[in-house]
């Protein structure tokens, strides 16, 4: 049962009624009783038991999905201890909020890079039924100044956005629900479109240079944004997108060979509740049909026991040889790798962002 705390408030079950009053000062793994006399005990519940159980709008990602997209982001962040630092903060654009479960995800692997939030100042209101004035400020003057020093100072921010302001407000609650709102200072929620964004907030900071260490689109039509995200992530940052179908992947992997954007294919993995499993999802250009024909031929008189990686090289053979027909086409290569399982899950494009080539290199096919 996850419920939030207040005094006036009782949970109720079909094991009897429990007022909140009996659980506020309690310290984590003590036991209260219900009105029907059941034991229940306390607990702080885990970012995963908190994504599971939470309301939702929309389907979340799941917390073992989460934990491995964020780790192939390979974020590493330090402490903050020279508050004069000017370089610019390590900001990450997540496209497709959703319900918060990955936003949460994110944050918590930035938070140690910013400074401790201010706190609220100990003004009790019994005593102060209006702002008190200190040297011409109010204290919620004074706050408010303190919290934008603050936000001003961070050295990691989460830009999250989604389409849907009523999605994007009820994100805000979850992340701002989770143990206080430990990890919300992180997080900037944005309502609108990806590219739309990108190209306001260039506008906003003056400059042409890129502002994103990192980029994630859970978006239906990720490919679609492709070029305006590289305008705004800096070399070598990751751009992950994340979808139901490979197809969708495949769209991309399609987009950035055709329109020669500057990213190179770093993996392909589904997502599971298992392991992971790597995809090879390539483009290439059909081999000579005679070729094709041979080395299928060699395959297929060999007799006995076929060896896998043989029959798998067979079975591209045909595939090459029905595509022979349109030589100077590309075709996607589009398969599991051989030897992982994996049990259900979604798929995860990752990608590089490199250089743009010079006019006289031909970008590589590999780099698609």
């Amino acid at each position: 049962m996850l419920v939030k705390l207040q005094a006036s408030h009782f949970a109720h079950s079909h094991r009897g009624v429990i007022d909140h009053a009996a659980i506020i000062g309690k310290e984590p793994r003590q036991l209260v009783r219900s009105s029907k006399g059941t034991s229940y005990r306390i607990h702080e519940p885990t970012l995963a038991e908190y994504v599971r159980l939470t309301p939702r709008l929309v389907t979340p990602i799941y917390p073992s999905d989460a934990n491995l997209i964020v780790s192939q982001l390979d974020i590493h962040v330090d402490t903050p201890f020279d508050p004069l630092r000017t370089e610019p903060p390590l900001e990450i654009l997540e496209a497709g909020t959703g319900h918060g479960a990955l936003t949460l995800h994110l944050a918590r692997a930035v938070h140690a890079a910013n400074p401790p939030r201010p706190r609220p100042l100990p003004i009790a209101p019994q005593e102060e039924p209006e702002d008190a004035v200190y040297l011409g400020e109010s204290m919620a003057d004074l706050e408010q100044t303190a919290a934008g020093t603050w936000r001003d100072n961070r050295r990691a921010i989460v830009h999250t956005l989604d389409i849907s302001s009523k999605h994007s407000k009820h994100a805000k609650k979850i992340v701002g629900g989770f143990r206080g709102g430990m990890y919300s200072g992180s997080v900037d929620f944005h309502v609108g479109d990806a590219s739309e964004w990108i190209a306001g907030q260039r506008a906003t900071r003056q400059t042409e240079e890129p502002f994103l260490s990192h980029v994630l689109l859970d978006l239906p039509n990720a490919d679609q944004h492709l070029t305006n995200v590289a305008q705004a992530l800096h070399v070598n940052g990751m751009l992950a997108v994340f979808n139901p179908s490979i197809t969708q992947i495949v769209d991309c992997v399609t987009a950035i060979r055709e329109q020669k954007m500057p990213y190179l294919l770093d993996k392909v993995i589904e997502l599971g509740a298992g392991t992971i499993r790597e995809w090879d999802v390539r483009a290439v250009k059909p081999r000579a049909s005679t070729n094709k024909a041979k080395s299928q031929d060699s395959v297929e008189t060999d007799g006995g026991a076929v060896d896998p990686v043989e029959e798998q090289k067979a079975r591209d053979d045909e595939l090459a040889k029905n595509l022979s027909q349109a030589e100077e086409k590309w075709a996607t290569v589009c398969r599991p790798k051989a030897g992982q399982q994996l049990v259900g899950g979604g798929f995860l494009g990752l990608w590089r962002r490199m250089e743009p080539p010079s006019p006289s290199q031909e970008p590589d096919s590999s780099s698609s």
